[in-house]
């Protein structure tokens, strides 16, 4: 093996040595054996005949006339691609000082990402002549070029430009993720440069971020795939990308919940290599280009690592794409281009930068077994489809016949290998990195079939409807709960769970719309905007002060559902530092009750432990069901309301509301028997008159006639009747409200507001249980100790005078009246909460004796 691997001969006798080992394996009828990143002979590749792009550059095809796929795209769709870009300077200067102006106290208009290198340095350049306030940021990343470093305090010094350098403790760390999962340092460090930038402009109070990234760059890192697809409408690039921005970047700022937009300068502008280079050497700027980094890179020393460890690992350069595309689009002459791309680099400095982090050397002969890849057909079905335990007991077997450097990494099983005669057809070979390699992860659930095309539009459940119509100052509209993560969970992690679960259950993704006549519809979408996890950086706070700092981020969170446009979720890690981290879960009331919330937090265990391939129980269609229910009535005939109730004696609508507390000691507090004590002491209050109470009952155990794991507001408010006895008052026995209670179905409408003489529903009582019995056991996940228990039984939507929440937390059972200030005194000076409470403790008693 020479400096950088085998040569092609070297490479097919350790394939088909390998090949043999392999098919000596009594569970292996056929197998081909690739040593990844090698070409089959030593001849050079073939190359495009326009933009020179070399044919082993994953997923082209040259066609006869030796031109490849992505030229032959960009050809047909020239005018599509050119549609993304195309603003001019000039509406970049407009964006940004139109999204400042909407941040009057941003000190500065943008925050610049300054490498010092060539194409940074243009656009602050230019920046600064627009009149601007630019302020700039270097990530230091301990490998940028000395001169560069030089470029970026000589140059905003002299143009008096506030700027700030910082640097990350574990970027060796993030190098080498880099390296394992893309075969290059520019992933890792550039979602490091994001983070640290975006917590920048988010302490600063800056509305948008300037990137340097070129053309070539934008559109191989962002667009290619989407042109690939058949996608070219620049609206739905950009709201599916914000999506991928979110999961992938390592980490959000706290007090993240309002965005901070990034903008790519050369997106607006289409100068040409040739044009900035000439811009630079002029007299006009103090910009030196440096001489000590690769032919690639104008200021960063470690990018050469990657080119290296790309070329070795994947067969490819890991800048052919951008820069042929930089060809393409007429920035970049294609002679030029091949001298960047075909100049080695220097493989001594190279192998001391990946001693430096603590990545092994792919080039040396160590690494061979995690280049090799074996495509197998085995002789029967893994047991139980558990093909991952299959490749295990496959490399073990192996094991004992080959030296531990050939044992190969990646085992794909295939139901045939594809072959022309004797020869394996390469090119149909799947890639076993493609999983780790595809941009655009966040899109997996499509594999799944958990996401699809939005659903016709379906009519909605009674609990929908209340949510939707009743909206009102009565109504925190989101419920909480926060929750205390095991070790090592990080915001990265979160996020690609929920977004899992928003992915996964369509009612996470419904979207609402009301006609001229004021009827809602339905319908199930993608995801709204970005993944809704924040990360709020608690390692400095007092945890004697968190609970207030949780109390007031709930209420930001609750202001930032939107039901309507298909954001029900809002999440929020709390990253504690050295203690365990919390998550902080908020669902707005239209798209989960009680018993979905336990269905979502079984799934968020699942996605959390599991990690990228859990497979979450299948979830019925939302929509579907919707759709073809039926909606029969419920018990029969309807019971009738008596037309003599009394009205509660409230204040005018809309004014400020209270909440009275009361707790007993108690395991529960039945739906049944909390309605009964509640009718009877109201309707003594009320001198026996007659009552309606819609009762609903958001508890995980709670009877819901609906198909197994389907998430929804399905729990439906059932009226509970009182009627007097002579004069006296008679109370409401706790089992005869039970069966009135009765299992409901999502379709049943409580009984009418003064329809046939009915009186107005003006009380409502939620029964919740205990929250913690939401949390499957054993999880990755507990009840947060400091979790408030009321901030997750809060009063719903509807229009009632009086909310009663009814729930449990650490054995003891709690009812809380919500209401306005007239009611609140009245209520408070009748003592009617303290004797219901007082009946509830009587009956826990009683029946705690009756059953010792």
């Amino acid at each position: 093996m020479d400096a950088i691997g085998p040569s092609a001969d070297q490479a097919r006798v350790i394939e088909r040595d390998v090949e043999t080992a392999v098919l000596r394996l009594d569970a292996v009828t056929d197998c081909a054996v690739v040593l990844q990143g090698q070409r089959e002979d030593d001849a050079p590749p073939a190359v495009c005949a326009r933009c020179g792009m070399d044919e082993n550059y994953p997923g082209i095809t040259l066609d006869g006339a030796g031109v490849c796929s992505l030229c032959t795209l960009y050809a047909e769709h020239g005018d599509d691609v050119h549609a993304y870009f195309g603003r001019g300077v000039d509406g970049l200067e407009d964006h940004l000082r139109t999204r400042a102006a909407a941040a009057p106290d941003a000190p500065f208009d943008c925050l610049l990402l300054y490498s010092g290198g060539k194409d940074s340095t243009y656009v602050l350049y230019k920046l600064v002549a627009m009149g601007l306030r630019v302020m700039t940021f270097t990530f230091d990343n301990g490998f940028i070029s000395r001169t560069a470093l030089d470029n970026v305090d000589r140059i905003t010094g002299a143009l008096g430009i506030e700027h700030v350098t910082a640097t990350r403790a574990d970027q060796k760390k993030i190098f080498v993720e880099s390296l394992t999962q893309h075969k290059s340092v520019c992933n890792g460090c550039f979602r490091s440069l994001l983070d640290l930038s975006n917590q920048l402009a988010q302490e600063r109070g800056i509305p948008s971020i300037v990137t340097g990234l070129s053309r070539g760059q934008i559109i191989d890192e962002r667009l290619q795939w989407f042109y690939q697809q058949g996608q070219f409408d620049p609206v739905e690039i950009e709201r599916q990308l914000a999506v991928g921005r979110q999961v992938y970047h390592r980490n959000e700022d706290a007090a993240g919940l309002d965005a901070v937009e990034v903008v790519d300068y050369y997106r607006y502008s289409d100068v040409t290599k040739d044009e900035i280079r000439s811009f630079l050497n002029s007299g006009d700027t103090l910009w030196s280009e440096p001489r000590d980094t690769g032919f690639c890179s104008s200021n960063c020393l470690i990018n050469d690592v990657g080119v290296y460890v790309h070329k070795i690992e994947r067969g490819f350069h890991n800048y052919e794409a951008p820069t042929r595309w930089e060809v393409r689009l007429g920035h970049l002459a294609r002679a030029e281009a091949d001298a960047e791309l075909r100049t080695p680099v220097n493989i001594p400095r190279v192998k001391s930068m990946l001693a430096r982090i603590g990545y092994n050397d792919p080039g040396a002969r160590e690494q061979l077994g995690k280049r090799l890849a074996v495509y197998y057909v085995p002789r029967e079905a893994a047991a139980n489809g558990d093909t991952a335990r299959a490749r295990e007991e496959l490399r073990a077997a192996l094991n004992s016949t080959l030296p531990d450097f050939l044992v190969p990494e990646h085992w794909i099983p295939l139901d045939r290998i594809p072959r022309s005669g004797a020869s394996v057809e390469r090119r149909l070979l799947p890639s076993p990195a493609a999983k780790a390699e595809s941009r655009f992860e966040w899109r997996t659930s499509q594999e799944d079939g958990e996401a699809g095309e939005a659903a016709d539009a379906a009519p909605l459940t009674t609990a929908q409807g209340l949510a939707l119509n009743g909206r009102t100052a009565q109504a925190d509209g989101g419920r909480a709960l926060l929750l205390e993560l095991g070790a090592g969970t990080d915001a990265v992690t979160v996020r690609k769970a929920v977004l899992r679960l928003i992915l996964h259950h369509e009612a996470l993704r419904l979207r609402f719309t009301q006609d001229e006549s004021g009827a809602w519809r339905q319908e199930v979408g993608g995801l709204a905007g970005s993944v809704p996890v924040a990360r709020l950086d608690l390692s400095g706070q007092d945890p004697a002060k968190e609970a207030a700092v949780v109390r007031r981020v709930t209420e930001r969170l609750r202001t930032r559902l939107d039901p309507a446009a298909g954001s029900p979720v809002q999440a929020a890690l709390l990253d504690r530092g050295d203690r365990p981290s919390g998550l902080l879960l908020v669902i707005d009331e239209s798209a989960a009750d009680g018993r979905s919330w336990k269905i979502l937090l079984e799934d968020l265990a699942t996605a959390l432990g599991a990690g990228e391939q859990a497979r979450l129980p299948q979830a019925p269609s939302f929509t579907e069901w919707a759709a073809s229910a039926s909606r029969p009535a419920a018990g029969g005939a309807p019971r009738t309301v008596p037309s003599d109730a009394s009205r509660l004696p409230v204040g005018p609508r809309g004014g400020t509301r209270r909440v009275l507390r009361t707790g007993w000691d108690a395991p529960s507090a039945a739906p049944g028997e909390v309605a009964s004590a509640v009718a009877t002491a109201i309707g003594a209050w009320l001198d026996g008159a007659p009552l309606a109470l819609d009762v609903t009952d958001h508890a995980p155990d709670a009877g819901v006639a609906v198909p197994e794991r389907l998430v929804g507001a399905l729990a439906t408010p059932a009226t509970v009747l009182l009627a007097p006895a002579g004069e006296g008052f008679e109370d409401l026995r706790a089992g005869e409200a039970a069966a009135q209670l009765a299992e409901r179905l999502p379709w049943e409408e409580p009984q009418p507001d003064g329809a046939d003489g009915a009186p107005p529903r003006q009380i409502r009582l939620s029964h919740f249980g205990d929250p913690a019995a939401l949390l499957p056991a054993g999880g990755p996940f507990t009840l947060a100790p400091s979790a408030d228990p009321a901030a997750f039984a809060v009063p719903g939507a509807g229009p009632y005078d009086l909310e009663l929440v009814a729930y449990v937390h650490e054995g003891r059972a709690h009812l809380d009246w919500w209401c306005d200030e007239v009611l609140a005194d009245r209520l408070s000076a009748a003592a009617v909460p303290e004797r219901v409470a007082a009946k509830l403790a009587r009956s826990a008693r009683e029946a705690q004796e009756a059953a010792a």
